[in-house]
């Protein structure tokens, strides 16, 4: 079993990618943009709010950075305002989270999400569950830089051969390969495909919650 499991939280724990192209869409109609739509978006997310913007920006032939600068503040006003609007966590998730934290599992977040959504969004649906939550923070690089994956370590004590992380992008699957930590594992039911995290480099793709269960608490 492992001793602690850090979770990637947009299509790993939660599905929120409805909310963000809501608050993308309604930046997008305040300056008079084409829309946009979940297909769109999906390809944008997993490297942090202010790639996202310049993507959909760019693809609208923007690429102003005073622009850009507005752009990325209106959208994350209005998403700081009510970040857990229409989204939910996947099936099984919360009694997952429930079983492995009453096993004395510890438990953490890392997610390019800003540090204040990330919060927000992980207080909202799972309380007091986690033992660490870390969104994007000034002076800390966004994943797949290990960084994030090193502090939280530090912080909860534990060894990396101790430790699962849970990911469903190229991005968290890098991260886990840049940690060099054996216990990463990519799930299927998020934003990626499958043969997106293999070229990635997953050594192991998970497709259940109930198969990450299995997975956790076997430790292998």
């Amino acid at each position: 079993m492992f001793k602690c499991c850090i979770f990637d939280l947009d299509g790993t724990l939660l599905n929120t990618i409805t909310t963000i192209t809501h608050y993308i869409e309604i930046t997008l109609g305040a300056h008079g943009l084409r829309g946009t739509d979940e297909d769109e978006i999906v390809g944008y997310v997993g490297n942090g709010a202010k790639n996202l913007i310049w993507q959909v920006l760019r693809a609208r032939d923007i690429d102003d950075p005073d622009f850009f600068a507005t752009f990325y503040r209106e959208y994350s006003d209005a998403y700081d305002e009510a970040p857990s609007y229409l989204t939910r966590p996947y099936d099984g998730i919360c009694e997952l989270l429930s079983e492995l934290s009453e096993k004395g599992i510890k438990l953490a977040v890392l997610s390019n999400k800003p540090d204040f959504a990330t919060r927000s969004i992980i207080d909202t649906f799972f309380g007091g569950l986690f033992d660490v939550v870390h969104g994007g923070r000034e002076g800390i690089p966004l994943k797949p830089a290990p960084d994030g994956i090193f502090g939280i370590l530090s912080e909860l004590g534990v060894k990396g051969e101790e430790c699962c992380y849970i990911g469903d992008s190229e991005v968290d699957v890098k991260t886990g390969i840049a940690a060099s930590l054996d216990g990463a594992v990519a799930v299927t039911w998020g934003f990626r495909k499958p043969e997106v995290l293999r070229e990635a480099g997953a050594a192991r793709l998970i497709d259940t919650v109930e198969e990450l269960r299995s997975f956790i608490l076997s430790g292998n």
